[in-house]
């Protein structure tokens, strides 16, 4: 019998054949236990997915069940088309209402995985779906925004009452840890929300606009001036929100204001 120096040499390989172990997980989706699957190398492809930044979360069957948002699509606000044929065009609300920001962009479409992955961050406060779910927002930033498009990242501000409630805001989890370029910078608190609003479920284009009037402001008068500014958010529904910190940053003096959110509800 090896004596007892040298046990944790011996324990050494069974110690690292249980952190590398496949261990189950409960899938968020269908709620069934599965084995997770050892991570692939990265191919260096950087295509978007959340089947693959998820699928420690999700089970091979749900992790699938996720749309990417691809044209074509409103070239401004970032809308998906019905019809599946075509390119790229403004569709007829931005035509109608070109709007303050620039251009919107998303992941994925508001539905299934990417769905159910987002409401459980932000109401049932699993923050650790913030890290792959910042890298598929990270993924998508790379893939519209070159570098040196930008100039400053600004998450969507919570407004203290209900930052207070939920503990963070799932906007800045999102981008705190990307590998951002030198040119571009992240800043925390661009915006404040100076009055508190009720949530935006359920309200139409209308009420949504009404509801989120003079809601918004800058942190420091003219911190945006001259700058192209990037709002981050969770999921961009009729764009009430980002028009209304757009509006704000416009006349704050920003050159250009675009919007980058997970889903396109």
């Amino acid at each position: 019998m090896p004596g007892a120096e040298a046990m944790p040499f011996l324990m050494k390989p069974l110690l690292d054949a249980m952190a590398n172990a496949p261990f189950p997980g409960r899938c968020l989706g269908c709620g069934q236990l599965f084995r997770r699957q050892p991570r692939a190398k990265d191919d260096g492809s950087k295509k978007p997915g959340a089947d693959r930044v998820l699928a420690d979360y999700f089970c091979p069957a749900c992790s699938g069940q996720w749309t990417p948002v691809t044209s074509p699509l409103c070239s401004r606000c970032g809308m998906v088309f019905k019809s599946r044929t075509g390119t790229d065009h403004i569709c007829g609300r931005c035509l109608e209402y070109p709007g303050a920001f620039t251009r919107a962009r998303a992941a994925g479409v508001y539905d299934g995985t990417l769905r159910i992955a987002i409401q459980a961050l932000k109401f049932r406060g699993h923050t650790r779906l913030a890290n792959p779910l910042g890298t598929l927002l990270y993924e998508t930033y790379r893939r519209y925004w070159p570098v040196g498009d930008i100039d400053l990242i600004a998450p969507v501000p919570l407004h203290r009452r209900r930052f207070r409630r939920r503990g963070f805001n799932q906007a800045f989890l999102l981008v705190n840890g990307w590998p951002l370029p030198g040119e571009a910078v992240l800043v925390r608190d661009l915006l404040t929300r100076s009055r508190s609003t009720p949530p935006q479920t359920g309200l139409d284009r209308r009420q949504r606009r009404i509801n989120i009037k003079n809601a918004f402001g800058v942190s420091r008068s003219g911190e945006s001036a001259g700058k192209r500014v990037l709002l981050v958010d969770d999921v961009l529904t009729t764009g009430a929100t980002a028009e209304a910190c757009a509006t704000i940053l416009l006349k704050d003096g920003a050159k250009q204001v675009d919007v980058l959110t997970l889903a396109r509800a």
